[in-house]
């Protein structure tokens, strides 16, 4: 078996309608919200991508290079807004390289919040599981977040 190089790029504004076709294929991770076709969800990602913020991995062994983990995150709020990776992907590292490149950009931060679903919710118990190996730890309940149908619980990683 061949060892696979996967490499973390930056994504650019050719990448965006990659990067929506991606966000189709893993709407079932995220409530089964069609984030390609939501406004919100597509200028957010267009200025994650304008403002170097919007990371990805590619499959390159592909015709087509699909993407196949992105993430974006905020620098300045120290926060992930986003990460997923292809079904067909999971348990290969795609989720912790973006997750390393992306502490690297954060280096100077004293910790790092994401957001997720509840602890009793069918649907982030892979991202719960993925932030916990992290080194993540779960924080505070929002009850009503603008945009989700549903309460959210806070990670938080201590960086220093």
């Amino acid at each position: 078996m061949r060892k696979i190089n996967w490499v973390v790029k930056s994504a650019s504004i050719d990448d965006v309608e990659r990067w929506f076709i991606f966000a189709s294929t893993v709407k079932e991770d995220f409530y089964n919200m069609d984030l390609a076709n939501d406004e919100n969800y597509r200028s957010s990602m267009i200025k994650n991508i304008e403002r170097g913020t919007a990371i990805y991995i590619e499959d390159s062994s592909k015709h087509d290079s699909p993407i196949i983990g992105a993430m974006t995150y905020s620098p300045n709020q120290n926060h992930i807004g986003w990460l997923a990776v292809h079904q067909d992907y999971r348990k290969k590292r795609v989720a912790s390289l973006l997750m390393k490149h992306m502490l690297g950009e954060l280096s100077a931060a004293q910790e790092i919040r994401v957001k997720t679903f509840l602890y009793d919710d069918k649907y982030g118990k892979a991202a719960r599981n993925f932030y916990k190996k992290h080194g993540f730890i779960p924080k505070d309940i929002l009850m009503k977040e603008k945009g989700y149908p549903h309460p959210v619980q806070v990670f938080v990683k201590t960086l220093k």
